[in-house]
């Protein structure tokens, strides 16, 4: 089938393309100042015994991971170290408390989570309200180069018009890309606090994402599992010859 080429009005210009950047721009960075405000000056709840108890787990894992470097009168030391059914340090009753407990007990913990959930909904909502609604059905140019008919779905996004080449962007789609790919210049200018869409759409499907915390009991439990499969095999026996 043979496309015809589009000759684009300069008010698609003046009153979609400029207008709708600038509208993605600055609804950015409202929601960029708005995430900082609800993130700014994060009280830690960390206390020494959870520092001990994950800094635990992370040795245990060094050296099962490295103990075949290690005489093995020095890896059954530690390993008794770790795994004693008296005394050995992940066989303690863990200090820091399940994620679930934490939730029942600590109430600014679901309101910090509503107020970053909802930083992130409702600007998206009223983005894409006000796109759909004033942006909707323009073309607005053309890539430079030539594409397969898979792409028609995301470039012509409003525009249902199987006639039209698929090299041609609409309005609809040109704010999605703008919107994730604002991301590069932001964190240039905001470096690690930049709000990041992809994980803001994980926590709104998924709460508990991001914020599962350490799980002492399951982190000591899977430790011992690990201590329990492990075999010491020297890996210098022989180095001399």
């Amino acid at each position: 089938m043979g496309y015809h080429e589009l000759v684009l009005d300069s008010n698609v210009r003046d009153w979609v393309f400029i207008p709708l950047t600038l509208f993605i721009v600055l609804m950015k960075l409202l929601m960029q100042y708005a995430h900082q405000m609800t993130s700014a000056a994060p009280v830690t709840t960390k206390v020494l015994s959870e520092i001990k108890e994950q800094q635990a787990v992370q040795r245990s894992q060094r050296i099962r991971a490295a103990g075949n470097w290690l005489p093995e009168s020095a890896f059954r030391m530690r390993k008794e170290f770790f795994t004693a059914k008296d005394d050995g340090v992940l066989n303690q009753a863990p200090c820091t408390r399940p994620m679930h407990e934490t939730m029942a007990t600590d109430p600014s913990f679901m309101v910090d989570m509503m107020k970053k959930n909802l930083t992130g909904m409702l600007p998206q909502i009223v983005m894409g309200a006000a796109v759909s609604f004033f942006f909707s059905g323009f073309v607005m140019g053309k890539v430079p180069f030539g594409l397969s008919p898979r792409f028609r779905p995301m470039l012509q996004r409003g525009v249902d018009l199987s006639s039209l080449d698929v090299s041609y962007f609409t309005s609809l789609s040109y704010y999605f890309a703008l919107l994730f790919a604002s991301r590069g210049p932001f964190s240039l200018v905001f470096r690690e606090n930049t709000l990041d869409e992809t994980e803001m759409m994980k926590r709104q499907m998924n709460p508990m994402a991001g914020g599962a915390g350490f799980d002492a009991a399951g982190a000591f439990k899977a430790e011992l599992q690990g201590w329990g499969a492990a075999e010491h095999e020297w890996a210098l026996l022989g180095a001399e010859e």
